[in-house]
């Protein structure tokens, strides 16, 4: 009897090799931290307090109500583009931009005035004038041969004069002495209603040449002038702009 061929099988298909393992991709580096801004803008509340807080990143910082990297759309004393603040070399110097109300800074030390310098007090806005050499001539007043009757004549050397939010001027204030006090409680001119004032605050002292100069007396809340040009900035110096008082703080490692 014969024997049935067995078919031969196909060989076995060649054996795949292995997958090659899945390498994850190595995660990105991590990016250095930024570097803080060389100093900021803090907003200090009535109390002392601080509020909030604007990094001075750029070498040109414009603060205004409607325009620039720090806006006050709320202050209605801020004009629309109101100061500026530039770095230079390391530096930081704040002027005013045209504004409407001007740009206060805190006395460091006692300031040369100008006529037509305005100066804030507490809460008191002041415009310093020197007496003109026609007001300084004048002599007893006449009606006819006879002289008027009045308080004795004092010598006035210029005069302050308090600006008000309707735009006028409420009081006129002489300054006939070689040194006139501006407090709550003591002083030549006194504020007793103004709750942000120290009971003797500033003083005004004219010096052998016949010029002024703005003192703070130690005050709690400091004396404050308007500047007139591009002005310096240090660490810890208080600036005004509208009703916003912020004080200048350089990051650790600034001069």
């Amino acid at each position: 009897m014969s024997q049935r061929a067995v078919p031969s099988r196909p060989p076995p298909p060649p054996s795949r090799p292995p997958p090659a393992p899945v390498v994850a991709p190595a995660p990105p580096a991590p990016r250095p931290p930024a570097a803080p801004a060389p100093a900021r803008l803090i907003v200090v509340a009535q109390d002392g307090s601080p509020g909030r807080d604007y990094p001075l990143s750029q070498s040109v910082t414009d603060i205004g109500r409607s325009d620039g990297a720090i806006l006050l759309p709320n202050d209605p004393y801020v004009s629309p583009r109101h100061a500026r603040i530039t770095r230079k070399d390391g530096r930081f110097f704040i002027r005013d931009l045209g504004s409407t109300n001007g740009v206060f800074v805190r006395l460091r030390a006692p300031a040369r005035l100008q006529s037509g310098d305005l100066v804030l007090i507490g809460l008191e806005v002041l415009r310093f004038e020197l007496v003109t050499a026609a007001d300084k001539g004048l002599g007893p007043a006449m009606d006819g041969d006879t002289q008027v009757f009045g308080s004795p004549m004092l010598p006035r050397y210029a005069r302050l004069s308090q600006r008000t939010v309707e735009g006028v001027t409420r009081d006129i204030y002489h300054v006939s002495k070689d040194e006139m006090v501006v407090g709550r409680e003591a002083g030549d001119i006194v504020f007793t209603t103004d709750p942000f004032m120290s009971r003797r605050h500033a003083s005004f002292t004219r010096e052998r040449d016949g010029s002024f100069t703005l003192n703070d007396l130690g005050s709690s809340n400091g004396t404050y002038l308007a500047i007139r040009d591009e002005v310096a900035l240090a660490d810890g110096d208080h600036v005004r702009v509208g009703q916003h008082l912020f004080r200048l703080e350089h990051s650790r490692g600034q001069s």
